[in-house]
């Protein structure tokens, strides 16, 4: 089971203005110049910055994900 965090929403904070806005993560990965909604100034997003922390965030919810389904025996709830 993968996790798509595509839909979810992180906070920006402009390096401008200091104003912060949502935006949803699949608009930054796929388009990640983006102007700020109060000073209209463009901000850019590192995408190997996001990629990676996307992707962190992925294992992480992986590993959590197979601890919670394992049990002290070895068998998983998937077994049962």
């Amino acid at each position: 089971m993968s996790l798509n965090l595509d839909s979810e929403k992180i906070t920006i904070a402009c390096p401008h203005c200091s104003v912060k806005f949502d935006e949803m993560i699949s608009r930054l990965k796929y388009e990640p110049k983006l102007s700020c909604p109060h000073c209209k100034k463009y901000i850019g997003v590192n995408l190997l910055e996001l990629h990676a922390a996307l992707e962190s965030v992925r294992k992480s919810s992986n590993a959590l994900l197979e601890k919670l389904m394992s049990r002290t025996d070895g068998k998983s709830f998937r077994d049962q």
